[in-house]
C-alpha cells in the first residue's frame, strides 16, 4: 500500500496539537506532544509519529491519561529526584523531567531521574538527542516487566513478561550531530509493527511470533495475540532479554514506597490471577562532562571518535559507514524539504479522529 501523500511538519504539528486542546489538554501540554510527534516523525521514526495520536486519545477518554496533570517532584537530594507524572503526558512529563535534570547537571556534574505514573513516553532518543545538543551526556530508559505485561516473551518463555523496553544514550560531539544510539531491547518495536500494518507491508523474519508460537512476518498476526521476540532472537535472545528486565528494575526505583504502584494499563493484561512482581517507569541519568574535565575536550574527543569510525572503508554494497544518529539528521533534512509521508490508513485515522472534534486533516503537499 502507498503513501497517500507528503504533509508539511508544520500541518501536522498543529493539527496534533488542536486535536489534544480538544480533549481539555493545556495548550503547552498539547504543543510538546505534537511537537515531539511529529518531530519523530520528521525522524523517520513513524512509530512514535502522528500514527499515535489515536492511541492518547483512546487512553484520554478511556481515563488511563490525565490530559492536564502536571509532573511534580516528590524526592529530591542534591544529585536525585523523583517525579511522579500523574498520568498526564508522558511526552511532556519526560521533557519536563529532563529539563529539571539538565538544570542541575549543569550546577553539580550529574542527576539521576526515577519517574513514577508515567503513560507512554515516545521517541526516547528524542530526550538523549536534546541532553547531547545542550552538551551533556545522557542515558534514559523505559521499562515495564511482570505477570501479564507487554508483549515480549523472556529468552526460553512461554508467557509474556516484557515490554519493548529501549535505551537512549545521547553524546555531544564536535563538528558532527551528537552520537545518538535510541533502541529497543525487542527485535522490533511495537510502533513499527503498526507503522508496516498500515501500509500493508510485511516484517523482516524473526522479529514476532503468532499467537501459537510459530514464527511469522504478517504483522495481522501480532495483533491477534502475537508476542515480539527479544534482542538476539533464538541466537542470543538472552540479551535483549536481559537488558529488558534491567530497564523494568531501573525504572522501579520510581515505585519504591509508592502507595499506587500500578503500571499504565496498556499492553498489560488486568486478568492474570496473580500480578505480584510487575515493576517499571522511568530512569534518566543526565552528566555534565565539565565535571570530569572540560565540556570543549569531551566533545572534541568524541568528535574525533566518530570522524574515525567514518573514515572506516565500507563493505561492498553499502555507501558510507554511518554513526548512530546520523540518520535520523539525514532524515529530518529530507522531510523537512519533501515533507512527511503517511500512509493512507494512517491518514484515514487521522482525519476520522479530527472530524469527531472538527479539526480538519490539512490538506497534503502534493
Amino acid at each position: 500500500m502507498a503513501d497517500s501523500g507528503r504533509w508539511s511538519a508544520e500541518d501536522l504539528e498543529t493539527f496534533v496539537r488542536r486535536v489534544f486542546e480538544a480533549h481539555s489538554t493545556p495548550k503547552d501540554i498539547a504543543a510538546e506532544a505534537a511537537r515531539h510527534m511529529v518531530r519523530s516523525n520528521l525522524s523517520g521514526h513513524d512509530s512514535h509519529g502522528v500514527i499515535r495520536v489515536n492511541q492518547y486519545v483512546a487512553e484520554i477518554e478511556s481515563g488511563d491519561m490525565v490530559p492536564d496533570a502536571r509532573p511534580a517532584v516528590l524526592r529530591e537530594t542534591d544529585a536525585t529526584g523523583l517525579i511522579d507524572a500523574r498520568r498526564g503526558f508522558g511526552l511532556y512529563t519526560t521533557a519536563w523531567a529532563l529539563d529539571w535534570a539538565m538544570e542541575r547537571a549543569g550546577r553539580q556534574g550529574a542527576t539521576v531521574v526515577a519517574i513514577r505514573h508515567s503513560t507512554h513516553t515516545g521517541r526516547m532518543g528524542e530526550y538523549a538527542e536534546r541532553a547531547a545538543e545542550r552538551g551533556l551526556v545522557a542515558l534514559v530508559t523505559v521499562g515495564a516487566a511482570g505477570p501479564g505485561v507487554g508483549l515480549m516473551l523472556p529468552a526460553g518463555g512461554r508467557q509474556v513478561f516484557l515490554g519493548a523496553n529501549p535505551y537512549a544514550i545521547g553524546i555531544p560531539a564536535d563538528g558532527m550531530p551528537p552520537m545518538l544510539f535510541d533502541g529497543s531491547t525487542s527485535t522490533i518495536a511495537g510502533g513499527k509493527i503498526r507503522v508496516a500494518r498500515d501500509k500493508g507491508a510485511q516484517l523482516p523474519p524473526d522479529c514476532i511470533l503468532d499467537r501459537e508460537g510459530s514464527p511469522t512476518t504478517d504483522p495481522a498476526d501480532y495483533f491477534a495475540g502475537g508476542t515480539i521476540v527479544p534482542l538476539g532472537g533464538s541466537v542470543a535472545g538472552h540479551k535483549g532479554s536481559g537488558l529488558s528486565l534491567a530497564s523494568a528494575l531501573l525504572g522501579a526505583l520510581g515505585m519504591i514506597g509508592d502507595p499506587d504502584p500500578t503500571l499504565i494499563r496498556a499492553n498489560v493484561d488486568e486478568k492474570v490471577a496473580d500480578a505480584r512482581g510487575r515493576v517499571g517507569g522511568v530512569l534518566m541519568l543526565v552528566v555534565d562532562p565539565g565535571a570530569f574535565g572540560g565540556r570543549d575536550e569531551y566533545r572534541a574527543m568524541v568528535g574525533e571518535s566518530l570522524s574515525a569510525a567514518k573514515r572506516v572503508p565500507p563493505r561492498e554494497g553499502v555507501a558510507e559507514v554511518l554513526v548512530p544518529g546520523e540518520v535520523e539528521v539525514n532524515n529530518r533534512r529530507q522531510r523537512s524539504r519533501d515533507g512527511i509521508p503517511l500512509p493512507e490508513a494512517t491518514v484515514r485515522g487521522l482525519a476520522k479522529i479530527g472530524k469527531r472534534f472538527g479539526v480538519a486533516l490539512p490538506d497534503p503537499l502534493d
